[in-house]
């Protein structure tokens, strides 16, 4: 690997960084299709770079790429709400129950993720907040142990990361959030698992809920979202 390419990945990094932004903060909306050529005219990178940005945001699953149609804004369906949390609940409840003797710091990690979380729902940066929210999500898997894990459970919430911000950004009071992941912090830090896989089932029910009724909102004013 040679300098020249180094800097070319480190744009198409920092293109990918840009379109992320503007995704999440509902920019560019879910099912929006993006054009290769004007946008990497806008931004004053080769096709090339947009492309490769456009594969790095591909991999997140914010974007979805089709043969014919190149790449848009991914578009939740009420299947796939479905299917995303049938996963978490299978993948998130047991990695806690099995956190006998977890690492103290990744216990660290997970407290300090909810901490990041509240600071920006504060801010009402909802971006962040998510990101924040799906990071601590993430760190509770990383309980399994099971890297090749970690991986598949990053890509698969990535698909997840625009209805959140969505729902995020249409709850009434998003800091009222905080004190579960908060609960559910103190509950593992104190060894008590089984409450804490209660806490985090609710709060999954009660946010697939959420997201569910958001998207049904939207498909009835005919945007954002898929049936």
């Amino acid at each position: 690997m040679d300098r020249t390419q180094i800097n070319r990945e480190s744009v198409a990094d920092q293109v990918a960084t840009v379109l992320r932004q503007r995704i999440l903060e509902g920019e560019f909306r879910p099912g929006t299709q993006l054009q290769e050529l004007p946008l990497a005219s806008s931004l004053g990178v080769s096709r090339n770079t947009m492309r490769e940005a456009i594969r790095i945001l591909s991999l997140e699953g914010l974007l979805r790429r089709s043969l014919h149609r190149g790449a848009a804004v991914s578009q939740l369906s009420l299947r796939d709400v479905q299917e995303i949390y049938q996963l978490r609940r299978m993948l998130e409840l047991p990695a806690v129950l099995a956190a006998r003797r977890p690492d103290p710091g990744l216990l660290q990690e997970i407290c300090n993720a909810v901490e990041e979380y509240e600071l920006a729902a504060r801010d009402r940066n909802w971006s962040r907040a998510v990101s924040h929210d799906l990071h601590f999500h993430g760190l509770l898997v990383r309980l399994h142990g099971n890297k090749r894990l970690d991986s598949f459970y990053k890509n698969m919430l990535g698909e997840l990361r625009v209805g959140m911000v969505l729902v995020d950004r249409s709850h009434d009071n998003p800091g009222a959030l905080i004190p579960v992941h908060l609960e559910m912090c103190q509950l593992l830090t104190s060894g008590k698992l089984k409450q804490c896989a209660a806490v985090l089932e609710q709060h999954l029910e009660d946010s697939e809920s959420r997201l569910t009724q958001i998207m049904h909102a939207h498909a009835a004013r005919g945007v954002g979202t898929a049936q």
